[in-house]
């Protein structure tokens, strides 16, 4: 049997809705020995199997797995999966997303790997896939669209279809209660999301990034939205940029802050002249998986917090 699984389109929830099951879901819940073949977010067709040891590969995803009370059947995941806690604490883990051996995932003998489409280095996926172990690239396009796939497409392949439609009507809730916000906050500060500070340049963030994403949905404007992925800043460039907030991740700890804050160039910035940096956890930050509406809201409000006159 073929089920298609879309990665780049939103699903329908009616259909879902109506309790129809499909042989995938059916399958993986009760942990047949039967195949069932779906199509990737690359177009290729995996067959799949019991779907009851699986190695989570993305933050996003080993989070979205839990949500969806599939915990039990993790065996493996990556380093970015830091929500909840108890996952790099209680699996085994195969390392960074982006620098995988194959030799590490399948040493765990998974009947499913499932990898965020950004994840490599190539070869080491390219290995998995010539394996007789079954992995399923999933769409890692930082969109709201984008979240809502990935919920429901995750909860397809493991047969837990109404609790993926009810997290997309909970993030849809979520999302409204961020948009009342920012309607009453219009005004759309600066805001300069800095991933780290190599040999004292700050490394920003330009468009088609996910921090990109992120402070849009906050309704803030990315400083560095003339950029395009991540650059490092020299002084001048940094200073014209002019944010009224400088972003970071918590994992760059008072580290990072201070090396920001020492800066001259930053400090020529409205946002070092106000001290005005926020760290928020890296994971629900960037990852763009089901805390994504809560954590642009938490932005917004420590945005509003930074920039409003003392």
């Amino acid at each position: 049997m073929s089920i298609r699984l879309f990665s780049r389109r939103q699903f329908g929830l009616s259909a879902l809705a109506t309790g129809v099951t499909s042989a995938a879901a059916r399958s993986a819940r009760a942990g047949e020995k039967r195949s069932v073949q779906i199509e990737d977010c690359r177009g290729r067709r995996v067959t799949l199997g019991s779907m009851q040891r699986i190695v989570s590969i993305g933050g996003t995803i080993t989070e979205t797995l839990y949500a969806l009370g599939a915990a039990d059947r993790i065996i493996g995941v990556d380093i970015t999966s830091t929500y909840p806690v108890s996952a790099l604490r209680e699996k085994r883990s195969v390392g960074y997303m982006r620098q995988l051996s194959s030799e590490g995932i399948l040493s765990l003998k998974p009947d499913l790997v499932l990898a965020m489409n950004d994840s490599g280095p190539a070869n080491a996926i390219d290995q998995v896939m010539e394996s007789s172990t079954p992995i399923v690239m999933v769409d890692a396009t930082p969109s709201l669209d984008g979240v809502r796939n990935r919920m429901l497409t995750l909860s397809r392949i493991i047969g837990e279809e109404e609790k993926g439609a009810a997290m997309v009507v909970r993030f849809d809730n979520q999302l409204r209660t961020l948009r009342a916000w920012t309607e009453l906050h219009p005004k759309k500060a600066r805001v300069l999301f800095v991933m780290r500070v190599v040999n004292g340049r700050p490394m920003a963030a330009g468009t088609g990034t996910a921090a990109d994403a992120i402070i849009a949905l906050a309704g803030a404007t990315n400083a560095g939205a003339d950029m395009k992925g991540y650059k490092a800043l020299e002084r001048e460039a940094l200073i014209a940029l002019k944010p009224d907030v400088i972003l970071m991740m918590s994992q760059g700890g008072q580290a990072m802050r201070d090396a920001l804050l020492a800066d001259e160039a930053v400090m020529l910035t409205p946002a070092g002249q106000k001290k005005a940096i926020i760290d928020m956890e890296g994971e629900k930050l960037l990852g763009f998986g089901p805390r994504t509406a809560e954590a642009a809201l938490e932005l917004a409000q420590q945005i509003v917090s930074h920039t409003q006159p003392a």
